[in-house]
């Protein structure tokens, strides 16, 4: 076991974006993506990848990391794709924590499993009535998921995301009370 890894703390409910992030593979109209899904909102990322090779996994999880952020816990299978040194190494550095799931215990994975699945039926939808295919598809799909209301949430992945990023930027200085707050939130972002 990794200094990365975690046994159980992942099922405590998430309390930001970030908290707790699945992360897979999906093959989908001929092509390799690894998917991501934040547990809070239900937002999702996708990266397209060449190969099923831990050094790509590595690389589309550097993106993630570069672009949207480090995630406190991240829940993953133990394909080889992800059990690896290359992807261990980069999730240590960045201080990430592995969740590892069960093999055969579909419930630990299954909000990634519920997003391939609709990834599945947006890109059937898009290739039959419009002719699409490719990335354009992809980002389609990926648009359509993230815009379309959640019910467990009752908002839309995008919804809850941007709610958040707004939260966190748009505060009156004079408020003391709210500086406090976004300083402990920021204190609490350094110390994952």
């Amino acid at each position: 076991n990794s200094p990365t890894s975690t046994s159980g703390q992942h099922r405590r409910p998430p309390e930001k974006p970030l908290d707790v992030v699945e992360a897979d593979l999906v093959f989908l109209d001929g092509a390799i993506r690894l998917t991501l899904i934040d547990r809070l909102t239900r937002f999702a990322y996708n990266y397209p990848l060449q190969a099923k090779t831990g050094k790509r996994v590595r690389e589309g999880l550097l993106l993630f990391l570069a672009t949207v952020g480090t995630p406190r816990t991240l829940v993953l299978d133990r394909g080889r794709e992800f059990d690896n040194f290359l992807v261990r190494s980069l999730l240590e550095e960045f201080r990430v924590k592995v969740h590892w799931t069960t093999p055969g215990y579909s419930r630990s994975h299954g909000m990634i499993e519920r997003l391939h699945g609709t990834l599945q039926e947006h890109l059937h939808i898009l290739r039959i009535g419009r002719g699409m295919t490719g990335e354009e598809a992809w980002a389609r799909a990926l648009l359509a998921y993230n815009s379309s209301l959640h019910s467990a949430t009752g908002y839309t992945p995008l919804e809850l995301m941007r709610a958040w990023q707004v939260c966190g930027e748009l505060v009156d200085q004079d408020d003391r009370k709210k500086r406090d707050r976004v300083g402990r939130l920021n204190i609490k972002a350094t110390d994952r």
